[in-house]
């Protein structure tokens, strides 16, 4: 993100930030949203920041759905985190070891093994990739994207591809 420049800021909304747009489309003044969802659908978390990488997202996203599921008793049923690979950082890795987190090391496509093995795995990350390599590991990583792409796609639906309010 520092190497993006400075943040331009809004006189409408100071908190937001110019952020690349998706697929090459310039520039957008607004927010990455970030979803933790569960089975179902069922919205754990969601939060706006202002950073157009995901990785510095991973640890607040897990600690806002955890205090969520802590208010509603379902804490303990949490099993696993999983994430894709724009989470992927040996911080991440470090800060969040305590927990069952399995975040793609590779492309979502190879790590779910629908394309064939990319790029070597960059040093600090060989233990999460170690733990994603294990069948067991492959199975869980398996249903990510069934839990939270079909919340992204429903708030798309409704709202439109740009959130314009906080």
């Amino acid at each position: 993100a520092a190497a993006a420049g400075p943040a331009k800021v809004s006189a409408t909304d100071p908190d937001s930030r110019l952020l690349p747009a998706k697929n090459g489309g310039g520039y957008l003044q607004g927010w990455n949203l970030q979803l933790a969802a569960a089975r179902r659908q069922v919205l754990l978390a969601i939060e706006l920041h202002d950073n157009p990488a995901d990785a510095g997202a991973l640890t607040t996203m897990i600690e806002a759905a955890a205090a969520n599921c802590e208010l509603t008793g379902v804490r303990e049923q949490i099993r696993a985190w999983l994430a894709d690979n724009g989470y992927a950082s040996t911080a991440n890795f470090a800060a969040l070891e305590h927990l069952m987190l399995l975040v793609a090391t590779t492309g979502e496509a190879t790590q779910a093994g629908r394309a064939a093995a990319g790029r070597a795995v960059p040093a600090g990350w060989e233990k999460m990739a170690a733990r994603l390599a294990t069948p067991a590991g492959k199975k869980l990583y398996k249903r990510r994207a069934g839990l939270v792409e079909p919340a992204f796609a429903q708030l798309f639906a409704r709202f439109g591809r740009h959130v314009n309010y906080r």
